[in-house]
C-alpha cells in the first residue's frame, strides 16, 4: 500500500511563540502610547482653536472654569478738565496783558507827554489808540460800569468827572491808579486823588 504524500509540517517551536506574542505586546503598548501622547499635544491646539473661534465671534472665551473678562475702555476724567484749563488759559493770557499794560505805562513815569491826554495815555498802555476821543465818551460807552471805585482791580480803568472831557487812570489793584496829570507828569497816585470819581470798568482792548 502506497502512503499518501502530503504538505510538510511546519512545526514552531514552543520558544519562538513566546518570543512572538511578547514582541507583539510591545508593539501594541509602543503603538498605544504614540496614540494617547499624539491626543495629549493636540488638546491645548483644539482648544487654541476654540479660543481664536470665539474671538473672532466676538464672545469671551473660557479657560477652564473661569470666563476671562472683555477688555473695556473706561472714560476718563480728562474731558471734565478742558473747560477748567480753557478757563485758566484765558485767564493767565488776561494777566499777561494787564501787566504789560501797566508795564508799558510806568516805563512813562516823569513823562509829560500825556499832560491833558489821558484817554490816550491808557489806550496805549494797552498798545492802542484812536478808540474813544476822551475818558468821558469811554466811561458811557461801557456796558458794565462799577461804582466801588475804591475796589478798583488790577488793570482796570478808573474814571473821574473832572471836566467836560472826565479822566481815566489805571488802577494798580492795591488803592493807587497810574495815571498822567499826576502832579503834570505821568505818575503814581491815591486811587482818590482825583476829584468825583465815577468808577471803574475792564479796558476793552
Amino acid at each position: 500500500m502506497t502512503a499518501a504524500l502530503g504538505a510538510p509540517s511546519l512545526g514552531v517551536h514552543p520558544l519562538t511563540a513566546v518570543l512572538g506574542i511578547a514582541a507583539g505586546a510591545v508593539g501594541a503598548a509602543a503603538l498605544g502610547g504614540i496614540g494617547a501622547h499624539a491626543t495629549t499635544i493636540s488638546a491645548p491646539a483644539i482648544t487654541t482653536v476654540a479660543a481664536d473661534l470665539h474671538l473672532t465671534a466676538g464672545s469671551t472665551p473660557a479657560v477652564g472654569n473661569a470666563a476671562v473678562a472683555p477688555v473695556s475702555a473706561e472714560p476718563t476724567s480728562a474731558a471734565a478738565t478742558v473747560p477748567e484749563l480753557t478757563k485758566a488759559a484765558g485767564m493767565q493770557a488776561q494777566a499777561t496783558k494787564i501787566d504789560a499794560a501797566i508795564d508799558r505805562f510806568e516805563s512813562k513815569i516823569g513823562s509829560t507827554n500825556y499832560e491833558n491826554w489821558c484817554e490816550r495815555a491808557v489806550e496805549n498802555a494797552f498798545g492802542t489808540q484812536g478808540h474813544y476821543a476822551s475818558a468821558i465818551q469811554d466811561w458811557e460807552s461801557q456796558q458794565q460800569q462799577h461804582s466801588d471805585w475804591r475796589h478798583a482791580p488790577r488793570g482796570a480803568m478808573v474814571f473821574y468827572d473832572t471836566s467836560s472831557d472826565g479822566h481815566v487812570a489805571l488802577s494798580l489793584g492795591d488803592g493807587r491808579v497810574v495815571s498822567s496829570s499826576a502832579h503834570h507828569q505821568v505818575g503814581i497816585v491815591p486811587v482818590d486823588f482825583f476829584q468825583r470819581p465815577l468808577g471803574w470798568a475792564y479796558a476793552p482792548y
